[in-house]
């Protein structure tokens, strides 16, 4: 971002795009942001997936029975390189346009003393996210980690893919060689660069909950003003459909090869949905302690007000009048009345957070439509959807 870009951010707000995204911009692949996106996920399968699929079939490894679990049984593999991470690149495009409208409204929301302050903030973070020095240092710790981490799938004790013999010891296999050097790392590389993403996001919430916001205990959205960073916040339930698509695949899994009962990962399936609402509904309340006082304060000043009003239009009205003087119903006595007890009321309902309960709801379904395939092999479809409808009702 130039010098004159970041002095009037208002007018213009440019985000920097991932690694993968510049690249495709670089190599004239695409001419625009969303295409670029497009093209990275493209470039992702045509890297990872499409090799070890090409040399799986040329070694025989696909159709001539030579293993125990061939590639396309290796769930771990077919949902890590054709759906978790494609679709943690594509979310850029769900979730970009709308982090940019919060970030522009908040500029509108910060105190004017500290408006300086909040866009040199802005510019540290996207300098960060926009330098080479972070992307090259997630690429050489997924590089180097191919050394140390094995495939999870290699963990499950069936002949697969990824193994051979070579002089009669089990050795990596050509597309397993792939998988392990290049399509693992790049693998690791789209989840860390998708994290650290996360976590600036993240980090620009609390830093921006720390400023002086105008907030005001009347709004309309019972937070204060604040319900924009949910909206914008909602559209990660996309990357927690992704999360929870890798994991489901790899419970599927072992299900499938060590036949161990889907009921017994009841707990775990708990846990797992427990950690993922900590990890992207917990950070919004970093504006419960702002909107605890916003709604304190508008108690007591709106409070004072209204028993201002009462006070005034009880000894207005209450009162004994003579057949002359002004009539209640052509007064907006009431009415003005009306509309404060209104306004107070909505102070009453205002929220301790950002988001509601649908907000929640969305994540919850997010994380746990992965797991309605391997659900349904031990409950009747059907009966599945009944029992779902039944408790979203």
């Amino acid at each position: 971002m130039t010098e004159e870009q970041s002095d009037n951010l208002t007018d213009h707000l440019e985000v920097p795009g991932s690694i993968l995204t510049r690249l495709v911009m670089r190599l004239n692949l695409a001419r625009t942001h969303d295409n670029a996106v497009l093209g990275s996920a493209l470039l992702f399968i045509a890297v990872t997936f499409v090799p070890i699929l090409v040399l799986s079939v040329i070694d025989g490894f696909e159709t001539g029975g030579l293993v125990d679990m061939p590639l396309h049984e290796d769930l771990i593999t077919l949902s890590r390189y054709l759906i978790a991470a494609p679709i943690l690149i594509l979310s850029d495009r769900l979730t970009r346009p709308w982090l940019v409208k919060a970030v522009l409204r908040f500029l509108e929301l910060v105190d004017k003393d500290e408006i300086e302050a909040f866009k040199k903030m802005l510019r540290r973070i996207f300098q960060i996210r926009g330098s080479a020095l972070v992307d090259l240092v997630i690429l050489v710790v997924c590089i180097a980690s191919s050394f140390f981490l094995k495939s999870y799938s290699m963990n499950i004790e069936v002949s697969s893919w990824q193994t051979g013999i070579a002089g009669g010891v089990a050795a990596l296999s050509r597309p397993g060689f792939w998988n392990t050097f290049v399509s693992q790392p790049l693998f690791r590389f789209v989840v860390m660069s998708w994290t650290v993403d996360y976590i600036l996001w993240i980090y620009f919430l609390w830093r921006a909950s720390r400023f002086r916001l105008k907030l005001y205990a009347t709004h309309p959205d019972r937070a204060g003003g604040l319900s924009f960073v949910s909206a914008a916040h909602s559209q990660f339930c996309l990357a927690a459909f992704a999360i929870a698509a890798a994991d489901a695949s790899v419970v599927a899994q072992l299900v499938q090869h060590t036949h161990q009962e889907l009921e017994s990962f009841y707990r775990l399936g708990l846990v797992f949905l427990g950690v993922i609402l900590l990890f992207f509904v917990g950070p919004l309340l970093v504006f419960s302690p702002t909107l605890l006082r916003t709604r304190l304060d508008g108690i007591i000043s709106y409070g004072a007000l209204c028993h201002e009003l009462s006070d005034k239009f009880a000894g207005k009205w209450l009162r004994k009048r003579g057949d002359k003087e002004e009539s209640i119903l052509a007064s907006l006595d009431p009415s003005s009345l009306a509309d404060l007890n209104s306004s107070f009321s909505t102070v009453l309902t205002m929220r301790p957070v950002v988001f509601d309960h649908q907000f929640v709801i969305l994540f919850v379904v997010a994380t746990c439509l992965p797991a309605l395939p391997l659900i349904a092999t031990v409950i009747p479809l059907q009966d599945l959807v009944v029992e779902i409808l039944k408790a979203l009702t």
